[in-house]
């Protein structure tokens, strides 16, 4: 198993976190990048949360989702072989890829962070498939995981809502952080959650059933949660997207 993230982010840092089960599969958790005067203020925001948190397991959370994720996906039959490292880099997973006895590994990397406006908790799973042996003319391993080589690729997240938000993101931030970060423990138990039913779900969707909800032009794409896609039906209080790569789930934090 990979696991690297140590920490909760804000949208400004760059972070991982790995779940690597064998057969396999490797998740990690990482953040954003974005203007260093944004990224101050929003580091400051985040410090009192991350103390409150100092003590909560974040790669159990992360380890637990990944496993159960791909327990749910009908293909996944093979008896995992489990490794454990902090290294989610390219080098790492391509030595991972190699190590492995199986033709192809699943990679599943998870990021987790707080929203721009402090206002919801997000992590977003993101699910590669790549094959053991090097892909016609290429000659570095490395280039098994790039995008156009990869078997397969998607990414799924579940956006927890903070309950009647401000908009004053200090207001949000120092909610988040009371109580020994209450709000903050409860959302990531629930995201991971919800990430072990909608991980398979999107798995389970064939090419032309993706291809059919990306095409459904009848079906306005609306924005939600931080992003951008078409509604799919979805319980009352929950807004369930489909981005054209997975699903994106809202939900209050209950």
């Amino acid at each position: 198993m990979l696991v690297a993230q140590s920490e909760i982010k804000s949208d400004i840092n760059l972070s991982n976190v790995a779940v690597a089960t064998g057969g396999g599969i490797l998740g990690g958790l990482i953040g954003a990048a974005v203007d260093s005067a944004r990224a101050k203020k929003a580091e400051v925001l985040i410090a009192p949360v991350r103390t409150a948190m100092a003590n909560v397991d974040g790669d159990a959370l992360a380890i637990e989702a990944a496993k159960a994720s791909f327990a749910g996906a009908q293909w996944y039959t093979t008896a995992p072989e489990t490794n454990f490292s902090k290294d989610n880099s390219p080098a790492g997973k391509s030595a991972y890829l190699d190590a492995s006895s199986n033709a192809q590994t699943a990679f599943v990397e998870y990021s987790y962070d707080l929203s721009p406006e402090f206002d919801a908790l997000r992590i977003i799973a993101k699910i590669e498939i790549a094959a053991k042996n090097n892909a016609p003319g290429q000659t570095k391993p490395e280039k098994r995981l790039s995008p156009k080589n990869l078997v397969y690729s998607s990414s799924v997240a579940s956006v927890i809502t903070l309950p009647e938000a401000s908009k004053d993101k200090d207001v949000n931030a120092a909610r988040w952080a009371a109580d020994d970060a209450k709000l903050v423990r409860a959302a990531l138990s629930q995201s991971f959650a919800r990430l072990q039913s909608l991980v398979p779900r999107t798995l389970a969707l064939t090419d032309g059933e993706g291809e059919a909800l990306t095409r459904d032009k009848k079906n306005k794409r609306i924005f939600a949660g931080g992003f951008f896609g078409r509604p799919q039906p979805a319980p009352d209080g929950t807004t369930l997207l489909w981005t054209g790569g997975g699903f994106v789930e809202v939900a209050p934090l209950q």
